[in-house]
């Protein structure tokens, strides 16, 4: 059995041994935390190797601490406690909407860096009202000049270890000759030395960076100050001086004034730092605007502004957008073909006019394509050789794909949303045929059992014998089968059990010769599932505006959906060949399936789980789940749409909030929608 460690120890596994002590038994702990009896037994017994001493006295009708296990209540539950509390005290002072958010940085970050970069920020903390403070250098390293503001920006990677601290960019410094200096002409690169530093005069943000490198300190400690950007450049224009800053302010100083300009070879990057308070609620919002910098700056964005983000670079414009989607998973049923069904009626509809939105160029001139697959590992396999440019993948498949194209530190493939999601965990079902002696999960240990590779089911399977301290590569014979080959397989009992989505399940139970385990064998395991949609990295840096198409598309057919969902069945049913009875089932609010797109914290929570118990299993290896989660042109498409993203993000409601959503920006997409199909 694999050694527990300290991240497999939460706060909940103290709250159940606490609990086993005030009950007495294993039993009545159970019943009060609504857990079952097994899970309270292997939490306990976690707690116990982790620590590696006896925490509860055993004994026929009695069950109680140890000394030790006192020792370990009495010095923890404050911090049980002081959580829950402020959970609930976070919670009913949750919105953040219309406040300030106080941005500390350097004056040349503010006046030049920032003002590139303003949109972004205010894009990745919607609601916020930004207000800017300028940060003097002397007090870079004041942890106590934190507490005045909610995020700071400036060239330091300081307060590490009281902060969260986080590069967003890195700039190469510049020699700017504002005269004529005819040893320069000779150089198209230049280095330190090669400089006549008597020429020259700094900005005092640039020299303390200079400094950091002794040899340069004291080269430079005859060098003149400034402490002002504008008057740095004016009166190096005036008196025909040298200056070096980093390459942000180059489009700035081009645009005032006639300069030379030279690379330097041998001094450091000028980097852009984040630095945000560890318990700070702008962790989440923060993490987004870092990856958003994380994209390959030279593809998707010179300039800030939306419509040059995706106006100025398309290298290999693609006509066809391929979407693998697997066969019967119908949690992929809106991202694929609704999505189609939309984009298709886009390009078609003569009276739906191209929309434009604040001055973003939607290009629909591509052909969006659907290929289902028998399994998610098919679809990765496709994508590897980029024969797909977007898959949308069960939570398995997920982790298999971010192994796979997870390669030193970078990543070959990104999360950019979410086809739809179930918060409860409950929609998986264990089927049997009508005769099997199965009646608990330890039953099934030994059994022959199938369910769809790569699906949620097969996640399921994994963790609800890993609960029961099994393992399924050892204790059954896992094989992979379709509803319709396993409902023939139970016919003809070769196999023991299905495990499959409720909706399935409930269309085997049709058969007279199927039954269901009950639900209260699997209460104990609620863990939510999702099914992702990731696209090839290359893709999105070489079709950026098909990328917007797509997920802009995907918010449409949601809206359409969730608004009529009836009505939406009724007219894809007509192309594509599904059942209707069971889409509308599996988006039954009773069994907790919802459409929502958004990257929500709890999804990067549950798949680094995921990943860390599944790792060396099914093709799985530890990845950065966070590197490779990327919403930036998600957020991009809700601002363009008018929606607050951070608020769908917190928000597990799946229909748009009327106070967030204009309602006027869908009426004519809707009105085509049914006008095409004759209603």
């Amino acid at each position: 059995m694999n050694k527990i460690k300290f991240e497999d120890i939460t706060l909940n596994h103290l709250k159940i041994l606490k609990a086993v002590d005030d009950c007495g038994s294993f039993s009545k702990a159970a019943q009060k935390l609504g857990y079952s009896q097994a899970l309270i037994s292997k939490k306990v017994k976690q707690t116990e190797d982790y620590f590696g001493v006896t925490l509860l006295n055993r004994s026929p009708g009695s069950i109680c601490l140890t000394n030790k296990g006192k020792k370990l209540i009495s010095q923890t539950l404050n911090v049980v406690e002081t959580v829950e509390n402020l959970r609930e005290e976070f919670q009913a002072t949750f919105s953040a909407e219309g406040e300030d958010l106080i941005l500390g940085a350097t004056n040349l970050i503010l006046e030049v860096w920032f003002q590139e970069y303003s949109q972004r920020f205010q894009l990745c903390f919607p609601g916020r009202n930004i207000k800017e403070i300028a940060v003097q250098n002397n007090r870079f390293f004041s942890t106590s000049q934190l507490l005045d503001m909610d995020l700071l920006l400036n060239s330091s990677s300081g307060y590490k270890e009281e902060h969260h601290c986080t590069r967003l960019t890195t700039h190469k410094m510049l020699l700017f000759s504002f005269g004529t200096h005819k040893y320069l002409n000779k150089h198209s690169l230049i280095k330190i030395n090669d400089i006549d530093l008597a020429d020259v005069l700094l900005l005092d943000e640039v020299h303390q960076e200079l400094s950091k490198n002794g040899f340069l300190m004291n080269k430079l400690s005859d060098v003149k100050i400034l402490h002002n950007y504008q008057n740095l450049l004016k009166y190096a224009s005036e008196n025909q001086k040298l200056t070096i800053l980093p390459d942000f302010c180059q489009a700035d100083i081009i645009s005032q004034y006639q300069v030379l300009t030279l690379p330097i070879l041998d001094v450091h990057e000028y980097g852009i730092y984040i630095h945000v308070p560890r318990f700070s609620e702008l962790l989440i919002s923060a993490e987004s605007l870092v990856r958003s910098f994380r994209l390959d700056q030279n593809n998707l964005e010179n300039l800030p502004k939306v419509n040059l983000i995706l106006g100025n670079y398309s290298p290999k414009e693609e006509n066809v957008l391929t979407i693998g989607i697997q066969n019967d998973s119908i949690g992929q049923f809106i991202a694929g073909y609704g999505t189609k069904y939309i984009s298709d009626l886009h390009r078609s509809s003569s009276s739906l006019e191209q929309p434009i939105f604040k001055n973003i160029e939607i290009n629909r001139d591509f052909e969006l394509q659907i290929l289902p697959f028998v399994s998610g590992e098919e679809m990765n396999r496709q994508m590897k050789r980029g024969e797909l440019d977007i898959c949308i993948l069960d939570d398995i498949s997920l982790l298999n794909n971010g192994s796979q194209f997870f390669d030193d530190l970078s990543f070959g493939s990104k999360l950019i949303g979410i086809a739809s999601y179930n918060l409860s965990g409950q929609d998986i079902n264990i089927v049997l045929h009508k005769d099997s002696p199965i009646n608990t999960v330890q039953n099934l240990k030994g059994k022959r059992i199938s369910t769809l590779f790569g699906s949620n089911a097969h996640r399921f399977i994994i963790t609800l014998f890993d609960l029961y301290n099994m393992d399924v590569s050892k204790d059954c014979k896992l094989v992979n089968e379709d509803p319709r080959r396993a409902s023939r397989s139970l016919a003809n009992k070769t196999i023991d059990a299905y495990i499959c989505c409720h909706t399935f399940a409930s269309i085997l139970e049709e058969y007279t010769f199927i039954r269901k385990l009950p639900l209260s064998q699997t209460d104990s395991l609620r863990i939510p599932s999702i099914r992702g949609i990731v696209c090839r990295s290359q893709f999105i840096k070489e079709n950026p505006k098909i990328v917007v198409a797509y997920l802009h598309d995907l918010l449409v057919a949601n809206y359409w959906f969730n608004s009529s969902p009836i009505k939406a069945t009724d007219l894809l049913t007509k192309v594509i060949d599904v059942r209707e009875a069971q889409v509308n089932q599996f988006f039954n609010p009773v069994f907790g399936n919802r459409i929502d797109p958004t990257l929500k914290p709890q999804w990067s929570w549950l798949l680094k789980t995921l990943n860390r118990r599944l790792e060396g299993k099914y093709g799985i290896s530890l990845f950065d789940v966070d590197f490779w989660i990327d919403d930036y042109f998600l957020r991009l498409v809700y601002n363009l749409l008018n929606l607050d993203y951070h608020f769908h993000q917190v928000s597990f409601a799946s229909e748009f909030s009327s106070s967030y959503f204009l309602e006027e920006q869908f009426s004519r997409h809707m009105k085509v929608l049914y006008d095409n199909a004759g209603i």
